[in-house]
C-alpha cells in the first residue's frame, strides 16, 4: 500500500510559511515578493516531480502530471498560496501540499494516474489586495469580465494590472488574454482544506466530506446623525449615529444566537466619525455578514435586519441607509464526486458544510467539485494559532490516492 511522507510535507509547509512580507508573521499578499518567492519554490518542487509547469496571466500556478500523455480531461487538485495579514501556515497551503504529495507518491512509486492531474496554487483567494474573494479562481472560470476585475483597487488605488506589473514576473505578458481558460478544460476539481472551525475536532472525527458551502451575504449600512459636544448637549436632544449602529449590532447578534447551528451573523467592520472621545457621533457605518445553510433562512434573516434598521430612524432620530447588499446562494457540491469520496470509505469521517467561501465555490459553477476538510485544532484560523496535525495530511493523502491511480 502506497504511503505518504509526512516529513516531506512538513518541510514544504515550513518553507512556504517562511515566505512573508512581515518578519515574525505570515503575510503573503498576491504579487508581493513573498508571493513571488513562494511561487518559485513551488515551481522547483513541480520540476523535481517531472510536472509540466505554467502560469496564467492572473498568476495562478498550474503543475501537470501526465506520464502517459493522456488525452483525458485532467482533474484539478489544489488551493491558494496567498494569505491574510498575520496568517497561519495552513489555510490554502494545505491543499497545495496535499496535491503535491499525491503526485510525489505516484512519481516515486512508478504509479500512473487514471487521467492527468493538475495541482493548482491559485492567486488572491483571500481578496487581500482588492477585497474580492477567490479572485484568481474567478479569473480561471470566467466568472468576471476583465473590465470588472480591473475596477477593483487596493487601498493605494492600484488595480490588478498595476500590481502584477510591480511583481516583476509578468514581463511582456498582457493581462487577461486567457480569461476563463478553465471552462470545459477540467473534469473535476477537488480542494483539500483545513476546516477553519472546530466541528470535526469537537465531534471527534478525523476528516470531513464537505457537502457544500453555505449562503453568504453582506448588508452595508450608513447612519447619519448630528455631531455635537459630549458635555453640553442634553441626552434627549441627541442624534447619535453610533448608538443607532450599536443597537443594530446587538440585534444582529441576537438573531444569530436564535438561529445558532443553522446560521451565523456578524458585524466585524465598523467606522465612526469624527471618532473623538468628547464628540457625539455624527456618522457611522457598518457591514453585517450573514450566513446560513438554507437560502430561505439567510434571506429571512437579512429581511429582519433591514426592517429593524429602518425602525432605528425614529428611535434615535438618525438617517439609516442601506447602501449595498450582496448574497451568494448555498452551493452544494457534485453528488457524483461526493459519491466517489464516500466510496473510498475515508476512516472516521463525517459530512458537514463549509461556512467560509473557497476556490471550490467558483469551480463548482462550471465543473464537478468537492472539498475535504482536515481538523483545525482549537478551531483557529486566519491566525498564527492556526494548526492542523501532519497526521491529518497523511490520512488525506493515503486515502485520496485511491481516487487517482489505475
Amino acid at each position: 500500500m502506497v504511503k505518504s511522507n509526512p516529513e516531506r510535507m512538513q518541510k514544504w509547509l515550513r518553507t512556504i510559511a517562511s515566505f512573508t512580507e512581515e518578519p515574525g508573521k505570515i503575510t503573503r499578499p498576491t504579487y508581493s515578493q513573498a508571493w513571488v518567492d513562494s511561487i518559485e519554490y513551488l515551481r522547483e518542487i513541480m520540476d523535481e516531480l517531472d510536472m509540466q509547469v505554467r502560469m496564467d496571466t492572473f498568476g495562478n500556478l498550474i503543475g501537470r502530471y501526465d506520464p502517459m500523455a493522456s488525452r483525458e480531461k485532467p482533474i484539478a487538485i489544489g488551493s491558494h498560496i496567498d494569505s491574510v495579514y498575520n496568517a497561519g501556515a495552513y489555510d490554502g497551503v494545505a491543499g497545495i501540499v496535499v496535491g503535491l504529495e499525491l503526485i510525489a507518491m505516484m512519481h516515486e512509486n512508478g504509479l500512473c494516474p487514471k487521467y492527468p492531474v493538475e495541482v493548482l496554487a491559485t492567486a488572491d483567494e483571500e481578496g487581500l489586495i482588492c477585497q474580492k474573494g477567490y479572485f484568481g479562481a474567478r479569473f480561471m472560470t470566467g466568472d468576471m469580465s476583465i473590465d470588472e476585475m480591473l475596477s477593483y483597487k487596493n487601498a493605494a488605488g492600484k488595480n490588478i494590472e498595476t500590481l502584477r506589473k510591480e511583481s516583476g514576473i509578468f514581463e511582456g505578458v498582457p493581462f487577461g488574454t486567457d480569461l476563463g481558460w478553465a471552462k470545459d478544460y477540467y473534469s473535476k476539481y477537488l480542494e483539500v482544506h483545513v476546516e477553519q472551525g472546530d466541528v470535526l475536532e469537537t465531534a471527534g472525527y478525523d476528516i470531513g466530506i464537505v457537502q457544500g458551502i453555505v449562503g453568504i451575504g453582506r448588508l452595508f449600512f450608513n447612519f447619519a446623525g448630528a455631531a455635537d459636544h459630549a458635555g453640553p448637549t442634553v441626552m434627549n436632544g441627541r442624534r447619535d449615529a453610533l448608538v443607532a449602529a450599536a443597537d443594530l449590532i446587538q440585534k444582529t447578534w441576537e438573531l444569530g444566537q436564535a438561529n445558532s447551528g443553522e446560521a451565523v451573523t456578524t458585524v466585524g467592520r465598523l467606522s465612526n466619525y469624527p471618532n473623538l472621545h468628547n464628540v457625539i457621533s455624527g456618522m457611522a457605518s457598518l457591514v453585517v455578514d450573514f450566513r446560513a445553510t438554507d437560502d430561505a433562512l439567510a434571506l429571512a434573516l437579512a429581511k429582519q435586519i433591514k426592517e429593524y434598521a429602518v425602525s432605528l430612524r425614529e428611535k434615535y432620530g438618525v438617517e439609516v441607509q442601506l447602501v449595498n447588499e450582496i448574497y451568494t446562494p448555498v452551493k452544494f457540491f457534485s453528488e457524483e464526486l461526493l459519491y466517489s469520496l464516500r466510496a473510498i470509505e475515508l476512516p472516521n469521517s463525517m459530512e458537514l458544510f463549509s461556512w467560509a467561501g473557497h476556490d471550490a465555490k467558483a469551480f463548482a459553477q462550471i465543473i464537478d467539485s468537492a472539498m475535504i476538510f482536515m481538523p483545525s485544532i482549537g478551531g483557529k484560523s486566519h491566525s498564527p494559532e492556526e494548526y492542523t496535525k501532519i497526521e491529518s495530511f497523511s490520512l488525506a493523502c493515503d486515502n485520496l490516492i485511491n481516487l487517482l491511480i489505475i
